[in-house]
């Protein structure tokens, strides 16, 4: 149900942005990456998580600063590389499929002779291809620095870190369509999937400190794609199960939930 054409026009939409993000979150990489050299010769690091609580520290991606996973999860990949990825996630679905319904230009679309569902399958196919691309290029930025830095960093925990990453941005992406296909419009998509994404990440981080509650950190998207720390222990099947399917129902629910209902006009 992927019509190539429509494939091709979604890419072209995010072209612009997908240049910027990737050229943002690429830098951000190396410019974390550069400053290692710098900061492992310091005694200091350990110190920032001084006081903490475990948990707090766990969720913050603060533990062993001065080893090189340490050090990139407390700056990369604990918040802000799952924090950011699913940011544009949700932007560019959110463009592709609400916005446009607002503006217009959906309703134009859909006069041709194509399917609703193949208009937004099409269209979430595009975004995944940017996030899959963009993924591979931060992913290859640490892996190459970390090599030329001397970092000792397991290839297996790289990738198992950039698929995590990958799939939590999926599943917010998923989401977005979701809400799209149930018709609500751009700026309640955007608000209703930022809201998802940050209260998974406060169930995640601020749970556990929580006796009798933290079990339910495990619920969180974030905890799927995070929890079993993947940088160092590489693939958690369970996880990324959880994050697979989750995103497969949203995008069924979307799909079917657009094909049902009255497109909206401008």
């Amino acid at each position: 149900m992927v019509n190539a054409e429509l494939l091709n026009r979604g890419l072209g939409a995010q072209r612009r942005g997908a240049l910027v993000w990737a050229i943002a979150l690429v830098g951000l990489t190396a410019s974390v990456l550069a400053v290692w050299p710098a900061m492992s010769e310091s005694d200091s690091l350990d110190s920032l998580a001084s006081g903490m609580s475990p948990e707090l520290v766990s969720a913050l991606g603060l533990e062993a600063l001065s080893s090189p996973a340490g050090f990139l999860n407390g700056n990369l990949y604990a918040i802000f590389l799952p924090l950011l990825f699913a940011v544009l996630g949700i932007m560019h679905m959110n463009a592709l499929t609400a916005a446009d319904e607002d503006s217009g230009r959906l309703e134009l679309l859909l006069a041709l002779p194509v399917s609703r569902v193949s208009v937004y399958l099409s269209r979430f196919v595009a975004v995944v291809l940017v996030l899959v691309v963009v993924a591979l290029l931060v992913g290859a930025t640490v892996a190459f620095g970390g090599a030329t830095l001397d970092m000792d960093l397991e290839a297996a925990g790289v990738a198992a870190a950039t698929v995590s990453v990958l799939l939590l941005a999926l599943f917010h992406a998923a989401l977005a369509l979701a809400l799209s296909g149930a018709g609500l419009r751009a700026g309640v998509v955007v608000s209703a999937s930022f809201g998802v994404l940050v209260v998974g990440y406060l169930i995640y981080a601020l749970l556990p400190m929580i006796e009798p509650f933290d079990d339910l950190a495990a619920a969180s998207p974030w905890h799927w794609a995070l929890g079993g720390q993947p940088l160092e222990s590489g693939f958690d099947g369970t996880g990324l199960a959880l994050l697979g399917g989750g995103t497969t129902v949203l995008v069924l629910v979307g799909l079917v939930a657009v094909r049902e209902r009255t497109i909206r006009t401008a």
